[in-house]
């Protein structure tokens, strides 16, 4: 019975371990992988030795089981190269992820980042070159044609630690450097956000657009003169809401970073001004070809610098530094005497716009009040522009956020493709009203129209070209005497202009 037991489980390992005896199938020796993909060291994929064989014991069932034992002790080493090589290639899968995210493009600028997104870095620019030139029909003013660098812009934005959003951005203008931007935002949930630092106030529609995406070379003359009072880019905080039809910025603002401080040796510069700014939009049409946009904003602000308050723009044009119409609430200062001129200032305005297809109309109201000391009256001034516009090649305006966003032409500019861009017309009525009897007995008024055409050879590159025709009664532009230039000064311009931003 034992013996043919024996030889029972002889036969058994001697058909079985052939089978285990089998050598895995060798696999060839991958080549190193250049070394900027971080796949530089190939992996070692040899087979493993095999274990030196155990000494013959004369028994051919003991002699089996001892070559079948060796075999699995060879195959469990293999196993455990192999789970290596395999950790050692998903770490250098996971290098080259981290490699891949740090160069993610957007648009003709990349944007850094780490591999799982909480820290980007991205830089943006604009630069602006104008050609202008004038005719004078009345008034005696003598324009400056020639060329202009409107705004040359570099900085940089991103996010920190996912919910942080920062900005830093600087301007040269007209010879000179300014802080823009210098900001840093928390992500409360996906619609409350708060924002602290020098950032734009909420203030209207074209003001809290990007300049380098409104329609025509300057903004609306109301919103420049009163917007330079209580708005624009100022050091504060803002609350933001932002849903998909509801758009909404609450904020608390002192001055611009450029502020003066007393010093001791005049001690004339009083605190810096501060105020508060509001803005909420309503969208309640949003789709790719339509659009319905209703907002109003509001702001109130106080502690002007020697209580004067002065109110001018130029006539939507900036190669001339002529203003059209200018008031001045004139004050002295509470250090050297009795306070007189502007004690605050409020503003109110309301605006729209609406899309269909490749027609839009927009346009907004401004009223601003000042507030004199002592008996003196409340003064009343205000303005509003209207425009419409075509897309000859199809296109729609778009926004985003409660703001004018970004134009992107069906077929961006390559003439070998025969693609030539979008083509949009325009045309603007703008005024800007600054008289008050119990300011002045002179009518103060300035208007202007503007015919436009924009050629946009892709979403960051575009040519513009605005022929401006203005008027403004008892500007500053009327040359003395009056006897010979009558009151009135009128002119017109052709401003062009080569615009690249990212």
């Amino acid at each position: 019975m034992k013996t043919s037991l024996l030889l029972s489980g002889a036969m058994l390992i001697a058909l079985s371990v052939p089978a285990f005896a089998q050598n895995a199938p060798a696999t060839d020796v991958p080549q190193a992988y250049p070394e900027s993909s971080g796949l530089d060291v190939p992996i070692d994929d040899k087979p493993a030795e095999a274990a030196a064989p155990a000494a013959s014991t004369g028994n051919p069932v003991l002699d089996r089981l001892n070559a079948l034992e060796s075999r699995i002790k060879q195959l469990e080493t293999r196993n455990a190269e192999l789970e290596a090589a395999a950790a050692e290639t998903q770490t250098r899968v996971q290098k080259v992820e981290v490699r891949a995210a740090t160069s993610v493009q957007s648009g003709p600028a990349p944007t850094f980042s780490d591999v799982a997104g909480k820290f980007t870095f991205h830089p943006r620019g604009t630069f602006q070159i104008d050609y202008g030139g004038y005719n004078s029909r009345a008034g005696g003013y003598d324009y400056s044609n020639g060329t202009d660098i409107r705004r040359a812009r570099f900085g940089f934005d991103g996010t920190a630690f996912t919910k942080f959003k920062y900005r830093i951005e600087a301007e040269f203008v007209k010879g000179s450097v300014n802080l823009l931007d210098a900001y840093l935002t928390y992500a409360i949930n996906p619609k409350w956000s708060v924002t602290v630092g020098q950032q734009k106030a909420p203030y209207g529609l074209e003001a809290n657009s990007t300049d380098a995406l409104n329609s025509f070379l300057e903004r609306g003359m109301a919103n420049n003169a009163f917007g330079a009072i209580g708005a624009e880019r100022r050091v504060g905080v803002q609350l933001n809401y932002a849903s998909d039809h509801v758009y909404a910025g609450l904020g608390a603002f002192g001055s611009g970073e450029t502020v003066g401080r007393s010093t001791a040796a005049t001690g004339a510069t009083p605190d810096e001004g501060y105020g508060a700014n509001a803005r909420i939009v309503w969208e309640p049409i949003v789709d790719t070809d339509k659009l319905v946009h209703l907002g109003v904003s509001a702001f109130r602000a106080t502690n002007f610098d020697g209580n004067t308050v002065v109110l001018r723009d130029r006539p939507n044009t900036r190669v001339d530094g002529g203003y059209i119409e200018s008031a001045s609430i004139s004050g002295t200062n509470p250090a050297t005497g009795p306070s007189t001129g502007a004690k605050n200032a409020t503003f109110v305005g309301a605006e729209a716009a609406f899309v269909k297809g490749p027609f839009s109309v927009q346009g907004e109201y401004s009223h601003l009040s000042v507030d004199r000391f002592g008996v003196d009256p409340t003064v009343n001034f205000d303005g509003f522009y209207v425009f419409g516009s075509w897309f000859l090649t199809g296109e729609s305006r778009t926004f985003k956020g409660g703001v004018v966003d970004r134009l992107k032409p069906f077929n961006d500019f390559n003439p070998s493709a025969g693609h030539w861009g979008a083509i949009e017309l325009l045309a603007r009525y703008d005024q800007l009203d600054l008289t008050d009897h119990d300011l002045s007995s002179l009518k103060k008024k300035a208007t202007s129209w503007t015919g436009g055409a924009s050629w946009y050879l892709n979403p960051n590159t575009k040519l513009l070209l605005n022929y401006i025709r203005f008027k403004g009664t008892n500007s500053p532009l009327v040359v003395a005497p009056p006897s010979l230039n009558g009151t009135t000064a009128k002119g017109e311009a052709l401003q062009t202009r080569l615009q690249f931003d990212f």
